[in-house]
């Protein structure tokens, strides 16, 4: 991967063959980074455009450049992912934010489920919800993602049972007879393509995946999100923490799409 300077801009920044960069990215720039005119950075304007950009002014409250070249992003997985993940300590919920918008979550849903040690009003301030805002921006940048994962608001558990739209999995330590991988290959030769197909076995292209808060789901919740059409599966025999699950779920699901490794 290129070592090249990467940035999300606005589509408004991108105008008449050159790219104006916030202030904040302007700052970064000037003094965290050292780059001056003539450096070469990616701006990437979150529609799955990116920009060589060569810099003509830089300060501390200003950097604009002129764009060389526009090609598409082809690091974006396929498969989307939209992870549920119950509300954790925000520490915590910060590394799942992070590494699995490295690994190419493509959406995060906080979930308040009953376990949950902490509450939305504690978490989920405006100041919290910018900073994890910053912390999926950076990680995006850092691992080369053409988009930006969406950030949703809290939503109670019962009700994204209810909107969860799709193909969908609950990590569950109660669950011993369906492990993650056979849900994905039953779901794969279920899809109409998939009978049709004499290639390789399509799989999903969207999954929706629950993963509980520090004490996971309880047994209600599991009936709840059976009743929702929600397929419980196990990682194995192992119990893993709320953001370990996360991350290692993410990476298992990309792995056997064919969109890692």
């Amino acid at each position: 991967m290129s070592s090249r300077q990467r940035f999300f801009v606005q589509p408004e920044a991108v105008q008449n063959g050159s790219i104006r960069f916030s202030r904040d990215q302007a700052r970064q720039m000037a003094a965290v980074l050292r780059l001056g005119p003539g450096s070469t950075v990616t701006a990437l304007d979150n529609s799955g455009w990116q920009y060589e950009v060569k810099l003509d002014a830089v300060s501390g409250v200003e950097a604009v450049g002129t764009i060389r070249t526009r090609t598409l992003v082809t690091s974006e997985p396929r498969t989307k992912i939209t992870l549920y993940v119950g509300l954790i300590r925000a520490p915590k919920l910060e590394i799942v934010l992070q590494k699995c918008t490295e690994i190419g979550v493509a959406a995060f849903v906080p979930l308040v489920a009953q376990r949950c040690v902490v509450q939305p009003n504690d978490e989920l301030s405006p100041a919290k919800v910018e900073r994890w805002q910053r912390i999926i921006a950076e990680a995006a940048e850092q691992s080369g993602r053409g988009k930006l994962p969406v950030l949703m608001p809290a939503v109670p558990f019962n009700q994204a049972c209810d909107h969860a739209r799709g193909f969908s999995l609950m990590l569950w330590e109660g669950e011993h007879e369906t492990p993650l991988r056979e849900a994905l290959e039953r779901a794969a030769s279920e899809r109409p393509a998939a009978r049709r197909a004499k290639g390789p076995t399509p799989r999903p292209f969207s999954v929706n995946v629950f993963v509980g808060p520090e004490g996971g789901f309880t047994d209600e919740e599991a009936q709840r999100a059976r009743q929702s059409g929600i397929q419980l599966v196990t990682l194995g025999p192992r119990i893993l923490r709320a953001e370990t699950a996360s991350v290692t779920v993410a990476a298992a699901i990309l792995y056997a799409q064919g969109d890692l490794g």
